[in-house]
């Protein structure tokens, strides 16, 4: 994964300086905005990737589409443009959050599902993996659809994952059936 240790370093850097500064909740809030707006706009993606464009220009551009955020966060985007990083930007704000997460000890629950679950039963689904966490945890939710489950959802929080989809059952079953000794295989 390119890029990811120079955005560690970055990230941890904003976090120091953050927590000195006392706007850890601030800049975590706007690193998120930063993080979405550079994945959700292919256009700015390839604008920070071009190596053609020069950096004067990179810098101005974020800072009138990064103008409401906070002066910390607007000199750290100023800084890694002139570092020639602007490229990491969005994993810089991604290792940012990470950091967040692990100090506050938030969880990141990844629920995929065949259809949109209502709020009632995404609260019972994180009821229930809370269980398996530690006391003090947040739970951080993301909802996904995935319509080739078929039913059912996959729950991930870190590295552990609940699959209980029909897609999966049905795989099962089938793997199953054909190791079924009883019938004659000719």
């Amino acid at each position: 994964m390119a890029g990811f240790r120079a955005a560690h370093r970055y990230a941890k850097g904003l976090m120091e300086f953050a927590t000195e500064a006392n706007q850890t909740n601030e800049v975590y809030a706007e690193m998120n905005e930063v993080s979405h707006i550079i994945k959700s706009n292919d256009d700015l993606r390839i604008f920070l990737n071009s190596p053609v464009i020069d950096v004067k220009k990179k810098e101005v551009a974020l800072s009138e589409i990064f103008k409401s955020l906070s002066k910390t966060s607007q000199t750290f985007i100023s800084l890694v443009v002139r570092h020639g990083r602007e490229n990491i930007l969005s994993k810089i704000a991604d290792q940012f959050i990470t950091l967040y997460d692990q100090a506050n000890n938030i969880v990141t629950a990844e629920i995929t599902s065949a259809v949109q679950l209502d709020q009632h039963t995404i609260d019972n689904i994180i009821a229930k993996a809370k269980q398996t966490l530690a006391v003090n945890s947040q739970v951080k939710v993301e909802n996904k659809v995935d319509a080739s489950l078929i039913g059912g959802f996959v729950l991930k929080i870190g590295n552990n994952q609940v699959d209980s989809s029909i897609k999966t059952k049905l795989a099962t079953l089938k793997k199953d059936f054909s190791k079924n000794d009883y019938i004659p295989k000719f």
